[in-house]
């Protein structure tokens, strides 16, 4: 008994340090306020409109779509709920922290989806945060050294933009 009880306390020693140590993979948030414009809102809109979760072959990965119609629907009302969300704020400062917050939620709604479309809309998500302004992290994803960054940004840019300020085109 004591055997069982000493072996089931180191696995769960074990199983916090793993968690903790996968945690740490996660920079922290940002702190940033960003102005919310006409110009920013616009664009969102569009980004709302727009038919989500379509193949595509922007780089550094192509996309094959949605993996079934569901998780088309699943994922499309996750991106476009932190973008009503946001757009929901009138126009002024928006805190990094409520935006990451938004991002959290979105992906926990995908977690069940197929790998490839929860990092599609982890890409549409990135793209919002861009969009908005922000330069840190979210704090939501964590990334290897595979995945370069622009300079003076914490996050990847989404597919196809070319730059920080180049965004692909969005077309509702």
């Amino acid at each position: 008994m004591i055997l069982i009880c000493v072996l089931a306390l180191g696995a769960f020693g074990f199983a916090g340090f793993i968690y903790w140590k996968y945690c740490q993979l996660f920079p922290e948030p940002s702190n940033e306020t960003v102005q919310l414009t006409l110009e920013k809102r616009a664009t969102l809109e569009r980004l709302r409109k727009e038919a989500k979760f379509q193949a595509h072959d922007f780089s550094p990965l192509g996309y094959t779509g949605a993996e079934t119609p569901e998780d088309k629907a699943r994922a499309t009302s996750a991106v476009n709920g932190v973008i009503d969300a946001v757009l929901a704020q009138p126009d002024g400062p928006v805190q990094a922290r409520t935006v990451s917050s938004l991002i959290g939620k979105a992906m926990r709604q995908v977690f069940w989806l197929a790998t490839e479309d929860r990092n599609r809309t982890a890409d549409y998500l990135l793209e919002i945060w861009y969009i908005l302004g922000f330069k840190l992290a979210t704090g939501q994803f964590a990334y290897g050294a595979a995945y370069r960054k622009p300079a003076g940004y914490s996050e990847p840019l989404p597919p196809g933009w070319t730059a920080p300020d180049q965004p692909r085109p969005i077309n509702p």
